[in-house]
Parts: C-alpha cells; sequence; structure tokens
C-alpha cells in the first residue's frame, strides 16, 4: 500500500531527522552522560580551596543523613529505629549507620572492650586509687539495684570503673542523646512533636555523586515503608544527600512542568502563525543537527559528556529555532526556499558567528562543567545555521506554502514607528545606567544558600538534627598534615588540648577529631602506664569494697583484663583495616584521619562545632606552631572561588565582545557600523542588569551565563533589523515581523523559566525573559541604515 502523496513528500524530512536522532542517541550511548557535580568546580586558588574541593569531593560532611523518628510511642520508635538501622546496613549503600550501642557488632563491642583502658579518656592513675573505687563501686551497686540499663547489667563487674562507658560517651560528646530502649533519643525530646529517635548514616558514596545519594534517601525511606510504621509515625531525614536529591527534584520537576507548557504554547504558536505542521518538523532539524555536532565536539575534546552540559548545552541552542523562522519569514513573494537562503546566508552567518564568539568566556573556563557548555553550543550554533542554508531548503516540498502570517496592521505601524522614538530609549539607557551607577552596580549574591531550592523549613531542620546528633555544622575546619598516621594523631590531640578552654567557656560548642576515637599510640601508652600491677589494684579493690555486698570474685574479670591491658599492643588504624570487628570505629575515624592524595603522608581533621569565636580559635591555633595547620573558613573560601571564577568569566567576556566587534566590522564595514549595531544589544544588557536589580534580584555566575545566551539570541535581531535598513517598508516590516516571532518563541521557551519555584532557573529565565524583549525593542528602535553584508 503506498502512503499519502503528502507524506510521501515529507520521507526527506522526516529521514533526516530520524538519521539525525539516531545519530545522537549513538553518540550519547557510546560515550556515556556523567551527573558527577565536580566538574562544575572551580580550580583551587589557595591551598585553602585546594583543601576545600577536596573535601567537598570526598569529605564526611557532604556525605551525612541525618535522620528523626517521631510521631510514636518509645517502643514503637525504638523498634523502627532498629529495623531501619539493620536495613541501611544491609544495603551495601551506607559505610557507617549509628543509632545506638546495640548497632555496634558483637566482635567490635569485644575489640573495644578488650582495648577500653588504652582508648577511654577516663583513664588515669587517679581512677585506680581507693576513693575513686568505692565511689565507682557505690554508683555500680545503686545502678544495679535501680532500672539497671541492659549494658550495665552486662558489663558492669567486668569494667566497674566505667572505662567503656566513658569511652562510648566521649564518642557522643557535643550530641543531646539518650539511650532509650537500646536506641538513641533526642534529649530532652523537641517541644511539640513528643520523643524522637536518632539515627546518623553516612553514605558510601561521595556527595557529589548526586544520583547515589538520591538512591540513598530513596533506600533509606523505602526501608522505613518496609518496616511498617505504626500511624502517625514520621520519618524526618536531613543532609547534604537529600538537599542534593531535593534540589534534583525540584529541578526536575520544574523542568518537566516548564517543558511540557513551553513545548504546548510553542507548537500552538508556530501552527497559528504558520499554519503548518511543517514548520514544527523544520524547526527540529537544526537543533538536533546542532546537539550532534556540539556532543561529538565534547565528546572528542573531555572524553565524556556531563548532564549538566547537555542539557543547559541544548537550551542554549535553542536559539537555532530562531533559524528556520528567519529562514520563511523573509522570504519575499515569489521566491523560492533556495533562493531566501542564498541571499539570508551573509546575515545569517554573522550572526551564528559572532553568538558562537560570544562564548569566549566559557569555552575558555577552566572549570570543565562550563567549557564543555560552552564548547556544545559554540559548534552547535554555526553547524544549525548551515543546515538552514544547505539542507532546510531541499527538505521542504516544492508545493509547501509555508509562510507567516502578517504581523497584526497596528503592530506593523507601531513597529515602524519605533526609530522616532530613538531619544526615549536613549534616555532610558541612561536612566538605567545612572541607576546601576548609583547602587554601585548590579548587587551581588554572596550568600550561595539562597539559590538552593531547598526551603527554608527543611534547612531549620537540618540544624535542629545536627545539634540533637552533634554532627558537625561545616563553616569552619582545621586540617593538619603530617608525615605519619601518628604524627597526625598526636597533632589533633594537641588541637583538642589547645581548644579545651574555648569548649568550656562556651565559646566553641564541641570538637570533632579522630583522637576521639583513635588515640595516639604515645597516649594509648601513657594510659597503660596509668594502670596499677595486679596486686596493688587487688588490694585497693578490697578496700574499697569493704562493708559492700559484693563477692569475692566478682570483679576477677576486672582484674584479669587491667592486667591483660598493661602489655596490651596499642590499636593502630591499621588494625582495623579489612575487618568486620573495626567496621564501625574505622567508619568513624576514615572521615577524620586519612591518607594525603598524593600519598606525601596523612591528614588529620578537626571540625568545630557550634562556633562563636572564631578568631579565639584562630588564635589558640596559631599559638600552637603546629607545621601543615591550616584553618578553612568554607563559606568565606567556596565565595572566593566564585568570585575569581566570576572575575575570569568577565575577562573572557571581554575578550568574546571584542572577537564579536572584529566579526561585526568585517561584516559590515567597519568598526562604525560594528559598534551601531553592537549598540542595542549593549543596551539591552545594561536594561536587564538594572531591571533584575529592581526586582531584588542578586547577580551571581548563572546571570553571565544568560546574559550571553541573550547575547546570541539578540545578535540575530540586531543583524537582520540593520539589514532591512534602507530597504523599502515591506522589507523593514517583514525583518520586524521576523523578530517579533522569534522573540515570542524565545520567551515561549526559555523565558517561561521565570515562573519556578527553583531560585537559580527563575533567576535565568527572569535575565532571559527581560533582555530578549529588551534587545527586540532596541533592535528596532535604534538599528540604523547599515549596508547589508554580501
Amino acid at each position: 500500500m503506498r502512503a499519502p502523496a503528502g507524506l510521501r513528500r515529507l520521507l526527506p524530512l522526516l529521514a533526516v531527522l530520524a538519521l539525525l536522532g539516531a545519530a545522537n542517541a549513538a553518540v550519547l550511548r557510546a560515550v556515556g552522560v556523567t551527573t558527577d557535580m565536580a566538574g562544575f568546580l572551580p580550580p583551587p586558588r589557595s591551598e585553602a580551596s585546594a583543601f576545600l574541593l577536596r573535601e567537598l569531593r570526598t569529605g564526611a560532611a557532604t556525605t551525612l543523613l541525618l535522620v528523626g523518628i517521631e510521631g510514636a510511642p518509645v517502643p514503637e520508635l525504638a523498634r523502627l529505629s532498629r529495623a531501619l538501622g539493620e536495613a541501611l546496613r544491609a544495603s551495601g549503600r551506607f559505610a557507617f549507620v549509628g543509632n545506638g550501642t546495640e548497632g555496634i557488632a558483637e566482635a567490635e563491642q569485644e575489640l573495644l572492650f578488650r582495648h577500653r583502658y588504652l582508648l577511654s579518656p577516663a583513664v588515669t592513675p587517679a581512677l585506680f586509687e581507693t576513693p575513686a573505687l568505692r565511689a565507682r563501686l557505690e554508683a555500680l551497686l545503686d545502678g544495679l539495684r535501680g532500672a539497671a540499663s541492659p549494658l550495665l547489667a552486662r558489663i558492669g563487674f567486668a569494667d566497674p570503673v566505667g572505662a567503656f562507658v566513658e569511652l562510648l560517651r566521649a564518642w557522643t560528646a557535643g550530641s543531646t542523646v539518650a539511650l532509650r530502649a537500646g536506641v538513641w533519643f533526642a534529649d530532652p525530646p523537641p517541644s511539640g512533636t513528643g520523643e524522637r529517635a536518632l539515627l546518623i548514616a553516612r553514605t558510601a558514596a561521595t556527595g557529589l555523586d548526586t544520583e547515589a545519594q538520591r538512591e540513598a534517601v530513596a533506600a533509606l525511606r523505602a526501608a522505613f515503608a518496609a518496616a511498617e510504621p505504626a500511624p502517625g509515625a514520621r520519618l524526618l531525614v536531613s543532609g547534604p544527600g537529600v538537599f542534593a536529591a531535593e534540589a534534583a527534584a525540584a529541578i526536575r520537576a520544574d523542568l518537566a512542568m516548564i517543558s511540557a507548557l513551553s513545548a504546548a504554547l510553542l507548537a500552538a504558536f508556530l501552527l497559528w502563525r504558520f499554519r503548518t505542521p511543517l514548520m514544527l518538523l523544520l524547526a527540529a532539524v537544526p537543533l538536533a543537527a546542532g546537539v550532534l555536532a556540539g556532543a561529538t565536539a565534547v565528546a572528542a575534546a573531555f572524553g565524556e559528556i556531563h548532564g549538566a552540559a547537555l542539557g543547559f548545552g541544548m537550551t542554549m541552542l535553542g536559539v537555532t529555532a530562531d533559524y528556520p523562522i528567519l529562514l520563511v519569514t523573509q522570504r519575499r513573494p515569489g521566491e523560492s526556499l533556495a533562493e531566501t537562503a542564498r541571499r539570508v546566508w551573509p546575515t545569517l552567518r554573522l550572526a551564528s558567528l559572532a553568538a558562537a564568539a560570544g562564548l569566549t568566556a566559557m569555552v575558555l573556563s577552566d572549570v570543565p562543567g562550563l567549557a564543555q557548555l560552552g564548547l556544545f553550543a559554540a559548534l552547535g550554533l554555526p553547524t544549525s545555521a548551515l543546515v538552514t542554508r544547505l539542507l532546510l531548503p531541499r527538505l521542504v516540498p516544492p508545493a509547501a506554502g509555508i509562510e507567516a502570517r502578517a504581523l497584526p496592521p497596528p503592530l506593523a505601524r507601531a513597529l515602524l514607528a519605533l526609530p522616532r522614538r530613538r531619544g526615549v530609549a536613549w534616555a532610558l539607557l541612561a536612566g538605567a545606567a545612572l541607576y546601576l551607577v548609583a547602587i554601585g552596580g548590579p548587587p551581588a549574591e554572596d550568600d550561595l544558600a539562597a539559590l538552593s531550592p531547598v526551603p527554608a523549613a527543611q534547612r531549620a531542620l537540618d540544624g535542629e538534627l545536627r545539634r540533637q546528633l552533634g554532627a558537625p555544622d561545616v563553616g569552619v575546619l582545621v586540617a593538619l598534615a603530617a608525615p605519619t598516621a601518628e604524627a597526625a594523631l598526636q597533632g589533633a590531640e594537641r588541637i583538642g588540648e589547645a581548644l579545651a578552654p574555648l569548649v568550656a567557656r562556651g565559646a566553641l560548642g564541641g570538637l570533632d577529631l579522630p583522637s576521639r576515637y583513635l588515640p595516639s599510640e604515645r597516649t594509648q601508652r601513657a594510659r597503660q602506664a596509668a594502670l596499677p600491677d595486679a596486686a596493688t589494684l587487688r588490694a585497693r579493690l578490697a578496700a574499697a569494697a569493704a562493708g559492700l555486698p559484693f563477692r569475692p570474685t566478682a570483679f576477677d574479670r576486672f582484674l584479669a583484663d587491667v592486667e591483660a591491658s598493661r602489655t596490651l599492643p596499642p590499636l593502630t588504624r591499621a588494625d582495623l583495616a579489612g575487618g568486620e570487628a573495626g567496621s564501625l570505629l574505622a567508619a568513624r575515624l576514615a572521615p577524620l584521619l586519612a591518607p594525603l592524595p598524593d600519598g606525601r603522608g596523612w591528614q588529620a581533621l578537626a571540625v568545630p562545632n557550634d562556633l562563636r569565636e572564631p578568631e579565639a580559635l584562630r588564635a589558640a591555633l596559631a599559638a600552637l606552631r603546629l607545621p601543615g595547620l591550616l584553618v578553612v573558613e568554607a563559606k568565606a573560601e567556596t565565595q572566593a572561588l566564585v568570585d575569581a571564577a566570576t572575575r575570569q568569566a568577565l575577562l573572557w567576556c571581554g575578550v568574546g565582545a571584542a572577537i564579536v566587534l572584529g566579526l561585526l566590522a568585517a561584516g559590515l564595514g567597519g568598526p562604525a557600523a560594528a559598534l551601531r549595531t553592537a549598540a542595542p544589544l549593549a543596551g539591552a544588557v545594561l536594561l536587564t542588569l538594572a531591571g533584575l536589580a529592581l526586582l531584588g534580584e542578586r547577580f551571581a555566575l548563572f546571570h553571565l551565563v544568560s546574559l550571553l545566551l541573550l547575547a546570541g539570541v539578540g545578535m540575530d535581531y540586531a543583524l537582520f533589523v540593520a539589514r532591512s535598513a534602507g530597504e523599502p517598508v515591506e522589507e523593514r516590516a517583514r525583518a520586524l515581523g521576523s523578530v517579533v516571532h522569534c522573540t515570542l518563541t524565545t520567551l515561549l521557551t526559555f523565558g517561561l523559566l521565570a515562573f519556578c519555584a527553583t531560585p537559580v532557573l527563575r533567576a535565568i529565565g527572569l535575565t532571559v525573559a527581560i533582555g530578549t524583549a529588551c534587545a527586540a525593542a532596541l533592535a528596532a528602535t535604534l538599528v540604523p541604515a547599515a549596508r547589508a553584508p554580501s
């Protein structure tokens, strides 16, 4: 059965689209699309920023998940906590899961219990004197007569001095957890919510692996649902992984909504203006060709394609939707599409090359993700223009009467009259310039948290869970590089001693150190030296127990363990590697004590908590004069990196602008013509910056990226209006009609981002929407007569 004649005429066009689609799929399948956000981190500018970037990639703070369970009685919350902990440990997605001492494996409890007198900070010579032993025995007796905890009942006679309990307490110092029914609870419970069970987990994946973080959060929620919680029980989850997952979900939801809405509106607009679905197919060809060229170039240059670069690169290539519109709307009566393509090609070529040159700031960026994005668009734009010139006219069936509706006469007259309002336009530009000068330039965004789509309530919950669990809020980090792990641990102990007075007077809420979990060998041997010999301890214990109702043999294991501890080899990091017994201790220690990436030593990390006096902390650390000590303020260093990247981008924007002006001068007959044609674009940027400031937007790096997109769009407008200057009224009206169509399609695609809830997407949409409207209006108003490019 033969296809209808209309469909047969479209077969070449459909075949080309199918071929381009298959080629794009093949390239992406062969190369692969990555999602690791490390590609969008700027290069380090200092020792502190190098450390910070390394921590962002592999640090402990970026992998923490903080969990609360509330809304049920204590026994039910404890059951849910245990079930959740067991499921997460079995999932393989988490390096560490903690929710109470019963979460410690039996073999590990035995390891820690055996080494308790070397590891516990409670061990001093005074602890084994008769008065201290008497007080401990009386406390043990009171505990056993009362509602003794299972832990006390199990180990009280083997460790009457409480070294093991003090060891566990040191591990949770700074937190407000209490052990109830064998698991952690907030102490005191949050007001108005009842009891809250607590759990902390560290994902095996890095914090920058957003997909793995999303899967870890999903596994956590699924495990909670599988535990069949009682009615009313609620799961609270926070941490960087949750923020990453929720931010990605918010962005996906916004983009899905906007994509569907813009696609429907754009299709409806093109069908209304051009009265044929053929226009939709024509618009898809240059876009698909540009994506193929951009993806191939990025794959060849970088060996991979980042998902963000692919998505935003395709967004920037949305400029190519203008090319088939310009081709169709520029066709004169009786002129074939091929003749129109030849006639407008010099202008179209110049517009695409100038737009690509404007991306110099991205292409030459030392941020790999931005460089990928820039290269993607810079290769895609000229390719799309070339396809519009050479291929599209061949794909349109000869009998297809594709043309745009004429502009409504009132609108056409108003556009043609705009050049008579140049004085108003110049006054408006002068006012925008004065306004920006008066406010000291576009206000810069110095709080990166303001760009997050995570709601304020979620960030408040994160802070509350961190306080309850004692988890670090990494505003300040202290790093110490040392030649050996032992030297790093000794340095960490010196840091702890130096900062202890700050903790005592409330200037510092707490401090997480590797030596909390694994003291240095020197400290362990000092604690060994504090242990009395067997005869001395037996005599003191007998004196301390006099008159108390304990059997004479009740503390035989205690005596034997102390004697064994006197010759026990110190526990080292190597003892913890590769064995299940050391899993929890190794997991706690790994983020805080690790070999340096270059293999030339070790790094100990100290994490201050609730720091109120940063200068006091710096002074105390400076007094130590420790070589290799580094204090890093995360927010200040991050902002410095962003500022440096922005300054570099602005520099390369200047280079790109010079290249663009050079191209315009060559194509339009001299520098004067180039400046006149570029004036509307510069004015659009000025009005956009002023408009964003008036709306309360604060300028950041992504606004600059949006302005580069605006430059690509506005260049088309200015060049095609300039080309029609001096021509008959019909020709200028045709050019203005093309600009109107292109402006509306841009607003229906990128401009709709202004309605997103995600701050970054909303800002991009606002920038492009304001800039596009200004660029079109100024092109129609300011562009004077100019010689058409040849």
